[in-house]
């Protein structure tokens, strides 16, 4: 499990490091490198890294006078970074394969270290973009200083900014991985071999992150239009230019075709303009479609962005006032150079956050506190105008850092775009498939009286959340084995007491929605979820089953609000002889002709691998449904599938497809058959209506309107 990294009692005291950095070992315990002059924390020998750009932090032997450390690379220019109170941080870049990085310090004490860099290359990757309108002055805002240092504000200028954007980003992302506990990972973005303008120094070729240029079919005008301006409050379309990006990534072509399966996009607009008013072009959005999942965020602070890793401390370093009457301050909290640098970088990444899954939550990249994301890199701040103070000073602590939420991390530890080759070696770390293309049904959840509730999953669930307001409070995890965890888990019971407990003690009274997320699932919510556990049991003898019988309602699929209540359509699931499908681009309803009552003589349970039986699947055939008993859920329509049951086959779950209504349906029983999917057989997300093991589907309920807006069944004992 994660361990706290900054009041762990396996703190080295002996070794004068303070509070100061810790690396979790393989074993979960901490453990620090290094011995003599120089302590690398977070780098070891024969390391194996899959991010290209790390942030090695360290500390030189106390009163040995150090002041500046160079690291050295065989391959690539040498970069120089400041020692503070005897500590530093490095940020450096790999190349594919074997790397020897040698620290030397200006007392001329080294250290040297051998690690390998694997490019995950079947990893999915972001591709990073720049959108330019069609008519564009290929400039991005830049204050005239700023111009004259950097020698112009062009395409090729932001090209170089952003690369260097893309590396910290990586480094930061594998740095907070490992900080958790889950090894070196990290995500990758788009790579070309051509010319690297990462360092200052002589160009040379070699892999570096390919820019895509966007070039939009609207004009600079169209595109700066207040209407589009996200932080304008009388905007008409303030999320506009998500699908201008859209349209820009469509009509590009190439990766941004629609594929197999989405592809990720970063996509940031050099034509944003502060205009003295507004920020125009702009907009902090991030999501997507099923086809792109897509981030996008405006070019006013790239002024700020250094163009070279070489400079990378002087850039977050530089308290230069940010001049108002040439670029924006950007909700007040851009006050200087560095300041600027450090929010919309943070800003940026917290909307690749978005497009990878994550939700907001109560404290890190996805909430604000990206404000302070310079201190991965430093180990003495500048002065922030935000703060009016010099802010955090040598040596920075990581309790002062900002991070990645535990959840976000346990999110990216499940995305596909995270994976190691050595995940696929344990046989509890299901990975996913691809992204956001769900192939399995969502979790099922089954209230059971005494405020519990079971809930099941085909392949696995790996986190539960309770939110209370709009964010997350309290989870349960459950991490791969070789991570030390039992693995996602396919069914389990849970007790509102043990929810409850995980809870702040200021939100134990309150009710919660309850996030359930499960591998190549889509994530399930049941909002007040304390009422959900406390279920209504309905007597269903007055609808013809036995005396005693008692049902309960399943979780209701699809849009609860709409159409009229069907009320209660009940059936003795024993005596259903045949099943007639009503469809079209949706479920229409569902007829169930009825056996005369032939007794009370339990069939077999059904199998509980039903799902993945596909083979004997029924065959259409023609009712003669004269003077048949049935019961109809829904609407009767002239488009229809009919089903015959075999002797003795009973219907032991439904698949159901549905979003804003329920798009389709497919019946299993318990003699391992399984319908085609009938209705829109590729609209909504799947789910599985089946009940608790030893229990029977008692009959269904839900919304009609059109067609059928909401279903779900009643399940019990008989």
């Amino acid at each position: 499990m994660a361990m706290d990294l900054d009041t762990s009692a396996d703190i080295k005291e002996d070794r004068g490091l303070g509070d100061w950095f810790l690396v979790l070992g393989e074993s979960g315990s901490m453990k620090l490198t290094g011995s003599g002059e120089i302590e690398l924390f977070n780098l070891h020998d024969n390391d194996q890294f899959v991010s290209p750009c790390l942030t090695v932090h360290g500390k030189c032997k106390s009163g040995s006078g150090a002041r500046m450390l160079q690291v050295l690379h065989p391959q690539l220019p040498p970069v120089t970074y400041p020692i503070h109170a005897d500590g530093f941080k490095a940020t450096v870049i790999l190349v594919p394969g074997e790397n020897r990085l040698t620290f030397v310090t200006d007392t001329k004490v080294s250290r040297s270290v051998g690690c390998l860099y694997v490019p995950m290359l079947q990893d999915p990757p972001i591709h990073l973009c720049l959108l330019v309108a069609r008519d564009s002055s290929l400039e991005f805002d830049s204050p005239r200083a700023q111009r004259e240092k950097e020698g112009g504000n062009g395409l090729d200028l932001a090209v170089r900014k952003l690369r260097v954007g893309a590396r910290l980003m990586q480094a930061y992302t594998n740095e907070q991985m490992m900080r958790a506990g889950f090894g070196n990972r990290s995500f990758r973005f788009l790579e070309e071999f051509t010319w690297d303008t990462t360092f200052q120094q002589k160009e040379e070729m070699r892999n570096t992150v390919k820019i895509h240029i966007l070039r939009s079919d609207k004009s600079t005008k169209e595109i700066r239009d207040y209407n589009l301006a996200q932080q304008n409050p009388d905007a008409s379309d303030a999320g506009g230019l998500f699908g201008i990006a859209m349209e820009a990534l469509q009509k590009y072509g190439g990766p941004f075709t629609k594929g197999p399966e989405p592809v990720q996009a970063a996509v940031m607009f050099l034509d944003t303009h502060w205009d003295g008013k507004l920020i125009t072009a702009h907009a902090a959005l991030g999501g997507g479609t099923d086809e792109i999942k897509l981030a996008i965020f405006g070019s006013h602070g790239l002024f700020a962005w250094p163009p070279h890793i070489e400079q990378l401390v002087a850039y977050f370093t530089d308290d230069t006032r940010t001049s108002q009457k040439e670029v924006s301050n950007d909700c007040n909290e851009c006050g200087t150079h560095w300041e600027t640098f450090t929010l919309t970088l943070g800003a940026f990444m917290h909307e690749i956050g978005h497009s990878l899954g994550c939700p907001h939550e109560e404290n890190g990249v996805m909430l604000r506190d990206y404000v302070t994301l310079n201190r991965s890199f430093l180990t003495k701040e500048a002065f922030s105008v935000r703060t009016n103070s010099f802010g955090s000073q040598a040596p920075i602590f990581p309790k002062e850092e900002c991070t990645w939420h535990h959840l976000d991390l346990l999110r990216f530890l499940y995305h596909p775009s995270f994976t190691l080759p050595q995940d696929y070696y344990d046989p509890s770390f299901m990975r996913p498939g691809k992204i956001d293309k769900f192939t399995e049904p969502k979790p099922s959840l089954y209230p059971l009286g005494d405020n519990l509730c079971r809930i099941t999953s085909r392949t696995g669930i790996y986190s539960i959340e309770m939110i209370c307001g709009d964010l997350s409070k309290g989870y349960i995890e459950y991490l791969p084995r070789s991570l030390g965890g039992p693995g996602p888990v396919r069914d389990l019971t849970l007790s509102l007491d043990d929810l409850v407990a995980r809870l702040p003690p200021n939100e134990r009274g309150t009710s919660f929605t309850l996030r359930i997320l499960s591998v190549n699932a889509p994530e399930i919510q049941i909002g007040n979820f304390p009422s959900f556990l406390k279920p209504s049991f309905i007597s269903m003898e007055r609808y013809g089953l036995p005396r005693n019988v008692q049902g309960v309602k399943s979780q209701l699929l699809g849009n609860e609000h709409g159409g009229a209540d069907s009320g209660v359509v009940a059936f003795d699931v024993r005596h259903v002889s045949a099943i007639r499908v009503y469809h079209g681009g949706a479920l229409d309803g569902i007829r169930l002709f009825l056996q005369p009552n032939m007794g009370s003589v339990n069939p077999p349970l059904p199998p509980r691998n039903y799902m993945e039986k596909l083979t004997n699947s029924f065959k259409a055939t023609t009712l003669n449904d004269e003077a048949k008993s049935s019961v109809l859920f829904g609407r009767q329509t002239n488009d229809y599938t009919d089903f015959v049951l075999e002797k003795d086959e009973i219907v032991t779950g439904l698949n159901v497809r549905c979003g804003g209504w329920i798009d389709a349906v497919q019946i299993a029983t318990n003699h391992g058959r399984i319908t085609k999917m009938l209705g829109n057989a590729t609209g909504g997300g799947i789910v599985e209506l089946r009940p608790p093991e030893g229990q029977y589907i008692l009959g269904l309920y839900g919304r009609i309107g059109q067609w059928v807006d909401a279903m779900g069944i009643i399940y019990g004992n008989l």
